[in-house]
């Protein structure tokens, strides 16, 4: 009885290897092509390389074509994130009339509190309200977590939450005579 031959793995990291080695030169050209410079053309090759990484799929026939429709299409990919992306104007002479805001303005007065003058301050807050905000805040449990644990329904944790907060507002700012801004 005869064997058949071995039929080659082309998702093998050789075959794959020599394919993209192959179709290199054809691909950069193309993306030099497409995107005009060649630092995004070389970008564009490295991510058409990482997305054909995973394999050649048994169906492709042509790798040098499926590798130009990779590379293409994620060309497409960039040119329409880009056209989601704002659009940014550098201010030149022309903007004379335009303000420009300050970079860094004055560091907020709420920074000077620490964490350990807002726990202090939690002790003027009604028992249900500090229980509900301490198990928030300072061990991280979510709504559905402290409903369980104080046996109230989720909606009632977070109304006392924004109990909490209103009221610990109000502490820290008679506390620290902060302007109180809504």
């Amino acid at each position: 009885m005869v064997e058949p031959p071995e039929v080659s793995d082309r998702s093998a990291p050789e075959s794959l290897g020599a394919a993209l080695k192959d179709a290199e030169p054809v691909l950069k050209r193309l993306a030099e092509r497409l995107c005009g410079n060649a630092a995004d053309a070389q970008d564009l090759l490295q991510d058409t390389f990482v997305r054909a990484a995973g394999g050649i799929p048994p169906e492709v026939r042509n790798v040098r074509g499926w590798l130009t429709t990779i590379l293409h299409n994620l060309f497409i990919d960039h040119c329409r994130a880009n056209n989601r992306r704002p659009s940014h104007e550098p201010i030149n002479d022309q903007h004379e009339y335009v303000t420009q805001l300050e970079p860094d303005g004055p560091e907020p007065e709420w920074t000077r509190i620490t964490v350990a003058e807002i726990r202090n301050a939690t002790d003027e807050l009604e028992a249900v309200y500090r229980e509900a905000y301490l198990l928030h805040t300072f061990e991280h449990l979510s709504y559905d977590d402290i409903a369980r644990k104080l046996g109230i329904p989720r909606v009632t944790v977070g109304t006392r939450l924004h109990r909490a907060r209103k009221k610990l507002r109000e502490v820290l700012t008679a506390r620290f005579a902060l302007e109180d801004k809504p």
